[in-house]
């Protein structure tokens, strides 16, 4: 089964993320793990610059669209939204750190640690991890026992299943270790996108649980986040199809330049239409679906 776009593209999507842009921006200000006023250090013009401006907020408008999917006020999610931002921040700057990816651009300026320092980055990169966990708490005091299941989903995203683990691939992948991932091209994939799929998870899950998400409502996201992450890193495997052939060795090639690019292309559009089926068999007609519908869409679309 194929689903079709909607007819009008994305504007739904892009709607969506104007509308409530300004509302995580605001969360993101509200809750900035600040150093005191009379420390004389640069950390805070780091943390600005680390975090504004910041793309298109995709990982807290999920938290709220998946609080939405469960029938809850996004506008009470957005302390959580800005947690989500926050983890996702941090792990684009341990990324580009020079002991991981050396990476000397972000968002088309330069990183972090090239613009204030490694030591810098690191401290703005745990800092903002830091200031994540209670951020879940806020506007949940009622319902300590949600909160308490968002706080360990943000302890499984970062840990050695999520961003952690994730992170060592993606070093290994740079040092050019060989890598045994077992099964065949595309169990690697997913082995090399488990950041991205954590990040996706969690900022799926979060909204979904402090709305009062069911157990098989939160399965049914878990899935998609999976789903989204692999088309996610197959839509970027493609976009970086040229450089990533120079870079990985025999042992560690992308399905893009493995089965070449119209193979990487069937596969992202099959991941895509099983990701749209999971939302419509599991989730009644709403404007928050129809928005991840045309996200999951936008994947196969975007050029960079």
């Amino acid at each position: 089964m194929t689903i079709p776009m909607n007819s009008e593209e994305f504007n739904e999507l892009w709607d969506y993320v104007e509308e409530r842009r300004p509302g995580i921006e605001a969360a993101l200000r509200a809750n900035l793990p600040l150093a005191p006023a009379h420390v004389e250090t640069k950390f805070n013009d780091a943390l600005e610059y680390a975090l504004f401006p910041g793309g298109k907020r995709f990982r807290p408008v999920l938290t709220l669209l998946g609080a939405e999917l469960a029938g809850g006020n996004a506008e009470e999610m957005l302390p959580a939204a800005a947690a989500v931002e926050f983890i996702h921040t941090s792990s684009l700057i341990f990324d580009d750190l020079p002991c991981m990816d050396n990476a000397s651009e972000r968002r088309k300026k330069p990183s972090l640690h090239e613009e204030f320092g490694e030591g810098l980055a690191v401290l703005v990169g745990l800092g903002l991890l830091n200031a994540s966990y209670p951020l879940v708490f806020v506007n949940h005091a009622g319902s300590p026992e949600k909160a308490i299941q968002a706080h360990g989903e943000i302890v499984e995203c970062i840990g050695a299943g999520g961003m952690v683990g994730g992170q060592s691939v993606d070093l290994a992948l740079v040092n050019g270790d060989d890598i045994t991932f077992g099964g065949d091209l595309t169990d690697g994939e997913s082995i090399r996108n488990l950041k991205t799929s954590a990040l996706m998870r969690l900022a799926l899950r979060t909204g979904a649980i402090l709305a009062g998400a069911t157990y098989i409502e939160l399965a049914a996201l878990s899935r998609f986040a999976e789903l989204l992450g692999d088309a996610y890193q197959l839509s970027d495997d493609l976009i970086d199809l040229e450089e990533d052939e120079e870079i990985f060795s025999e042992q560690q090639k992308t399905l893009a330049i493995e089965k070449g690019e119209n193979a990487a292309r069937a596969k992202l559009q099959s991941t895509i239409d099983e990701a749209k089926r999971v939302l419509v068999d599991n989730f009644a007609s709403s404007r928050a679906r129809t928005v991840l519908v045309q996200l999951t869409d936008y994947l196969a679309e975007r050029n960079a």
